[in-house]
């Protein structure tokens, strides 16, 4: 009996080729990790993407991963002070994301 490869799941087919979609899009503009981020951008990380956090300063891509197991443990960041219940994010490291980041609801 031979077996298919076929994701058999369309939701799944669908996220991962939105997120190589997305992967292409940034390389052709030139953003990657480490590139300047534009001015004026502003990341929720309640509904921010492992790579949209990922392009913030300080944050890698398993810090990235961090952040979105303890939203998806714990809930949204109701304000960016909750983003210290992650491992990881401390007081420095808080300050340096603050300009970065907007929490829904807040300015």
């Amino acid at each position: 009996m031979i077996h298919s490869c076929v994701d058999r799941r369309p939701g799944r087919t669908v996220a991962l080729l939105l997120a190589a979609l997305a992967c292409v899009v940034m390389l052709r503009l030139g953003v990657s990790q480490g590139a300047s981020i534009p001015i004026g951008w502003l990341v929720d990380p309640s509904t921010a993407s492992r790579a949209e956090l990922a392009m913030l300063p300080g944050v890698g891509p398993s810090l990235a991963r961090a952040i979105i197991l303890d939203r998806i443990a714990r809930g949204p960041f109701r304000s960016i002070d909750d983003l210290s219940r992650v491992r990881g994010i401390g007081p420095a490291r808080l300050a340096a994301l603050r300009p970065w980041l907007r929490v829904e609801g807040t300015p």
